[in-house]
C-alpha cells in the first residue's frame, strides 16, 4: 500500500507542475509577446514629466501606455530634450514621440498619427499692466522672456531674430514668472500647461494668458521604424476604440501599467 501511495504521489506531482503550467502560460505568453517601442518626451507637466522616482508620467504618457498596449506593444520612454529628440527620430534611436504635429526638421524622416484629444496653448504671459497682445506684431520690439529648452513656431523664431531686443532665457517657468514679477520683460512666451503648473506652486496675481496658437498633439514616428506607418495605424484604431465609452474591453485594457511598460 505505501509503494503504491508513493507511486500515486509520484504521478500527481508532474501532472501538477503541468497543470500550474498551463494556467501560467497565458500571462507570461501575453507578457512575451508585447513588443517594445522605445518613446521619447521632454519636460511638460502635467502632461509629461518624471517623477520622484524618475518614472514617467503625465497624461500623454498614461494615454500612450494605455494605446501601446491596446496596440500589442509596451513602451520604454526617456526624458530628453527637444533637440535631441528630433535628433533620435531622425537616427532611430526612440520610435516616436508625442509631440507637435507638422513641425518642418521632421517632415523628411517621420510619419504622424492622426491628432489626439490633448492640445497645447502657446501664449504670452503678461501682468496686467502690459498692453493685450492682438498679433505678433504686437510683440515687436518689446522685452520678452522664454523657457529654455522649448521650441516655438516659425513664427515667432523669425519674431526672436528680428527683435531689437534679445528675449532673455530662464531655465524654467518657475524662474520665468519671477523675472515677469520683477518687472525685467513686458512677455513670457510659455505654453499653458507647464505654466498652469507653475503657477499652482508660486502664486503671481493678475497674470493673462494672450494666446498665440493652439495645436492638438500627434504621435510623430521615426522612419527608421520598418512599420512606422503600421504603428500610426494601429495607435489611431486604438485612440477610436478607447474613446467610445461603451467599447467592448481591449486586450490588455486596464492590466497594470507596469505590464505595458518597460522599466
Amino acid at each position: 500500500m505505501i509503494r503504491r501511495r508513493l507511486l500515486r504521489q509520484r504521478w500527481l506531482w508532474p501532472a501538477l507542475c503541468a497543470a500550474i503550467t498551463l494556467l501560467a502560460a497565458p500571462v507570461v505568453c501575453a507578457e512575451q509577446t508585447l513588443r517594445e517601442l522605445r518613446a521619447g518626451y521632454i519636460h511638460f507637466p502635467p502632461i509629461a514629466y518624471t517623477d520622484d522616482n524618475g518614472n514617467a508620467q503625465g497624461t500623454i504618457i498614461d494615454l500612450t501606455n494605455e494605446l501601446a498596449a491596446m496596440s500589442g506593444y509596451r513602451v520604454k520612454w526617456v526624458n530628453y530634450p527637444i533637440n535631441r529628440i528630433y535628433r533620435t527620430l531622425n537616427t532611430g534611436d526612440i520610435d516616436l514621440w508625442p509631440g507637435s504635429p507638422n513641425v518642418p526638421a521632421l517632415e523628411g524622416f517621420t510619419v504622424e498619427s492622426q491628432p489626439l484629444g490633448i492640445s497645447v496653448k502657446l501664449c504670452a504671459f503678461a501682468l496686467t499692466r502690459s498692453p493685450a497682445v492682438h498679433s505678433l506684431t504686437d510683440l515687436q520690439d518689446r522685452s520678452l522672456i522664454t523657457i529654455r529648452g522649448y521650441t516655438y513656431r516659425e513664427q515667432l523664431r523669425t519674431l526672436f531674430s528680428s527683435n531689437s531686443r534679445t528675449p532673455i532665457v530662464a531655465p524654467n517657468n518657475h524662474a520665468a514668472m519671477q523675472l515677469l514679477l520683477r518687472g525685467r520683460a513686458d512677455y513670457l512666451i510659455s505654453y499653458g500647461h507647464p505654466m498652469q503648473e507653475a503657477m499652482g506652486d508660486y502664486a503671481l496675481q493678475g497674470t493673462r494668458c494672450h494666446k498665440l496658437d493652439e495645436w492638438p498633439l500627434v504621435y510623430v514616428i521615426s522612419r527608421k521604424n520598418p512599420h512606422a506607418r503600421q504603428i500610426a495605424e494601429q495607435f489611431d484604431q486604438a485612440f477610436q476604440a478607447y474613446r467610445q465609452p461603451d467599447a467592448a474591453p481591449q486586450p490588455l485594457r486596464g492590466y497594470p501599467q507596469s505590464f505595458a511598460t518597460t522599466p
